[in-house]
């Protein structure tokens, strides 16, 4: 593989992991009921993060299809140099 090829593969591989590390946050997330923010005249604010958990893990998923869809391309096309 030439030095460019594998900067790339090195790469792809590397965001593949952050996102999967950031799936299994956002897995987390999605077990928590309600997060509390305490304003500072004394009131709190309930907030659900479900809505936006879900949205972030599509987001995840759809760069992980995304990496790893380009990155088989480039691995298995001999002519992709």
């Amino acid at each position: 593989m030439e030095k460019r090829k594998k900067w790339i593969v090195t790469l792809s591989m590397a965001l593949m992991v952050f996102n999967l590390v950031s799936i299994y946050v956002i897995i987390n997330l999605l077990d928590y009921d309600q997060l509390l923010d305490y304003i500072p005249d004394g009131a709190i604010r309930h907030e659900s993060p479900k809505k936006f958990a879900w949205l972030l893990f599509v987001n995840g998923l759809c760069n992980i299809i995304s990496t790893a869809s380009v990155l088989m391309a480039l691995l298995i096309d001999p002519d992709n140099t």
